[in-house]
């Protein structure tokens, strides 16, 4: 009865199965199954070959000269479907031992790498499935073989996925935790050029539509070169290779020289590019390597836009938007980091203060608007003239504090007065006619007393200023430290 079952079942079941594979779907007429067991359909069908050669075998000997009524007796017949049966299902046990061996290693393999995937996803360490671990001995060529050799391929496609996907979490990890620009892009020049084995590089960032480095490593020469060059290669997020600009070459500890290839891995976000990682390779570059880069794109542009937006709203934050010099919460948190490093180091400290004279004049005969162009003027004037290390707060409507790191009392006269000079000569157009202001100043050089208090410092210039307005504006008037606390014989 349930032979009979199983028959009734295989009558309803499609006789036509559908394969995926990487060219399409394609259809396959496989033979009837009698069972859902593979193994069981291989059994009965040698057990119903072997009874046919049982029942062929006795007329087939009638060929040979064995007589009929000796090949077609009924216990000369029973043996031989006995034999049929028999030699079927020996072929069906040698099969199970050689075939279903093999079937069932490779089953209990896909079964360890299923569970090692599913237990450490997401782990530093994937050796507990890796190929070495999880590999398939290929012992035969035929299609077992080729099972086998499947298997192995596709676990070291696993792997390197795996390992892929770990490089790139790695590095989406080590860039999203900064955001001061200067660290991140140190940060990703780093982590690119170790996870690819690139022998130099550099990230360029475009700010305003120029194109600048901002960060670079063992790379000499103008890695920029023809910006129309770059400009090409970041048009689309595409990965493309540069060619090497004349002069560029990698200096290395042992010897420099030319990289043998550079890539441009563009960094996008928004829709518009951000700037770019040239990375120089001293060898042909692996195209596995291209790959990495493509999965390192969408983080580490995540992570420049960040920094980009955190430094401008640092900016924002820090200047003055008229004049474009910090304001004065900023300037004067500036000031007081200075003043401590001067009082820890007892170098000197220079303080400026300036106010445009007659400025309500200015605004009350030609208007707001050319009062904000003087003092756009005089603020560009002060920024020429100081140095990079200097510090031009706005603290008033046109009153002005410079701070001078490392400025002695000869050094902040000297500032101020070219200051004062070069404000004098300038000719501000307003609407057709040109105007000139003059601005009066105060300053002081501080060496380190026992002042402890950086405003007792502005309101000293401060004095000095306001000297300078009552005795006729346009001049400088230098105080001494001295005159608040203690006499220094060096200032």
């Amino acid at each position: 009865m349930l032979f009979k079952s199983e028959l009734l079942y295989a009558d309803t079941q499609p006789m036509m199965v559908q394969k995926q594979d990487s060219v399409g779907v394609e259809s396959r007429w496989l033979s009837p199954r009698v069972t859902s067991s593979v193994f069981w359909d291989l059994a009965i069908w040698m057990a119903v070959f072997g009874l046919l050669i049982g029942v062929a075998f006795p007329f087939a000997v009638t060929l040979f000269g064995v007589p009929s009524h000796i090949s077609l007796r009924p216990d000369f017949f029973a043996g031989a479907l006995f034999a049929g049966v028999v030699v079927g299902l020996v072929n069906f046990g040698l099969v199970r031992l050689v075939v279903g061996k093999r079937l069932q290693q490779l089953s209990r393999r896909m079964e360890y790498v299923s569970t090692a995937l599913r237990d450490t996803p997401f782990a530093a360490d994937a050796s507990s499935c890796s190929p070495d671990a999880c590999r398939l001995n290929v012992d035969s060529k035929d299609e077992l073989g080729d099972v086998a050799q499947s298997f192995n391929r596709l676990l070291e496609s696993l792997n390197s996925s795996w390992t892929t996907e770990a490089a790139i979490r790695s590095v989406a990890g080590s860039v999203a935790g900064h955001l001061d620009f200067d660290e991140l892009v140190i940060t990703i020049l780093d982590q690119y050029a170790a996870r690819t084995g690139a022998a130099a590089g550099a990230v360029i960032v475009e700010r305003d539509g120029m194109l600048s480095v901002a960060s670079q490593r063992s790379l000499v020469g103008d890695v920029i070169g023809d910006a129309r060059v770059l400009q090409e290669a970041l048009r689309s997020p595409a990965i493309t290779a540069m060619t090497i600009p004349p002069g560029v070459a990698v200096d290395s500890v042992i010897v420099s020289f030319v990289p043998r290839g550079i890539l441009v891995i563009p960094l996008w976000f928004g829709g518009q590019a951000l700037g770019a990682v040239v990375l120089a390779f001293s060898s042909n570059v692996d195209p596995a390597a291209i790959r990495l880069l493509e999965g390192f794109q969408p983080s580490t542009s995540v992570a420049l836009n960040n920094a980009l937006m955190y430094e401008r709203f640092q900016r924002l934050a820090a200047l003055d938007p008229l004049t474009d010099v910090y304001n004065r919460r900023f300037g004067l948190n500036r000031l007081n980091e200075e003043f401590a490093r001067s009082t820890r180091t007892g170098s000197p400290l220079g303080i400026l203060s300036l106010d445009i004279d007659h400025f309500k004049g200015v605004n009350d005969t030609y208007g707001h608007l050319a009062g904000d162009r003087v003092l756009r003027s005089v603020t560009s004037i002060m920024r020429s003239c100081v140095r990079a290390g200097d510090i031009v707060i706005r603290t008033g409507g046109e009153e002005f504090t410079v701070v001078i790191p490392g400025a002695g009392y000869n050094d902040v006269k000297a500032l101020g007065e070219r200051i004062r000079r070069t404000i004098q000569l300038e000719r501000v157009d307003i609407g057709g006619s040109e105007i000139s202001v003059t601005v009066s100043l105060g300053g002081l050089s501080y060496y380190g007393t026992e002042i402890r208090d950086p405003e007792e410092l502005l309101v000293k210039a401060d004095q000095s200023m306001y000297a300078s307005k009552q005795s006729g504006r346009n001049q400088l008037t230098m105080s001494r430290v001295h005159e608040l606390a203690g006499d220094l014989s060096h200032s």
